[in-house]
Formats: structure tokens, sequence, C-alpha cells
């Protein structure tokens, strides 16, 4: 399940967008893993009617199986 830090990395990665429909907001934070095993996709124009927002939460590395 991956290896820890001794002290948490605390720093927030933020973004922020919008378009003529909606406006979003999302914030990162590694925490005591020694890497970022989550991500996230942000996609207001996926066409002219679709968004796309994604969360992914990893555990023990960035691949998925």
């Amino acid at each position: 399940m991956g290896i820890y830090l001794s002290s948490p990395k605390t720093e927030k990665f933020s973004e922020n967008g919008e378009n003529g429909r909606l406006r979003y907001g999302l914030s990162s934070m590694q925490g005591w893993r020694a890497t970022m095993e989550d991500a996230h996709a942000a996609i207001t124009d996926l066409d002219s009617t679709t968004s796309f927002f994604g969360v992914y939460d990893g555990h023990g590395g960035k691949a998925c199986k």
C-alpha cells in the first residue's frame, strides 16, 4: 500500500475553471504517502453540451490493473 513519510506533505494543489454552463474547483494534497497516488480530470467542454470530471483514488501507484 505504498511507503509513508515521517511527516505529511501539506502543500495543496488547487485548480478552478468555468465555461458558459458551470464553474468548478478542486484541490489535492499528498499527505503521508511518499508519492502522490491520486489524480483527477476536469474537461469542461468535452463537446458543446457535455463536461467530464473524474476523481481517481490511487492505492499503491498510478497503474490501473
